[in-house]
């Protein structure tokens, strides 16, 4: 995903910043997990806990691949520290606000060689998924 660079001599300003701070903690879950009732969720159980991250949403006018409809959907870009364990098949809680997302990509961002890269994930909002969904 190339991202826009800023122009010479001004400061970055938006998205970009923001992904420069750790300004969230996240949950990574994985696998599934069985409710009271003896149900089967695709949330999962927690994976890792507390996972200092840096959280954007970076939106744009792109065609759903779920549906031929033009509409907007708002995608998210979050950076983990290159030790985090995640995979497209997890799902991550933003611990500040609640909010689950799906893993739609990961890279790693290019970095001098001697410090591993941070990941860089493209992620989708789950909706219908709250904080008391699965309790």
């Amino acid at each position: 995903m190339a991202r826009g660079r800023p122009s010479p001599g001004r400061a970055p300003s938006g998205a970009d910043t923001v992904l420069k701070l750790q300004n969230r903690l996240i949950t990574i879950m994985r696998g599934t997990e069985t409710d009271a009732y003896g149900d089967e969720t695709d949330v999962g159980i927690v994976h890792r806990q507390h996972v200092p991250a840096a959280l954007a949403e970076k939106s744009s006018q792109t065609s759903d691949p779920a549906a031929p409809v033009r509409r907007t959907v708002r995608m998210w870009e979050c950076i983990l520290p290159a030790w985090c364990d995640v995979t497209t098949d997890d799902t991550l809680m933003d611990e500040t606000t609640g909010f689950y997302f799906m893993v739609e990509s990961i890279e790693q961002q290019p970095g001098p060689g001697y410090y591993p890269a941070p990941l860089i994930l493209t992620l989708r909002m789950r909706s219908g998924v709250s904080v008391n969904s699965d309790a």
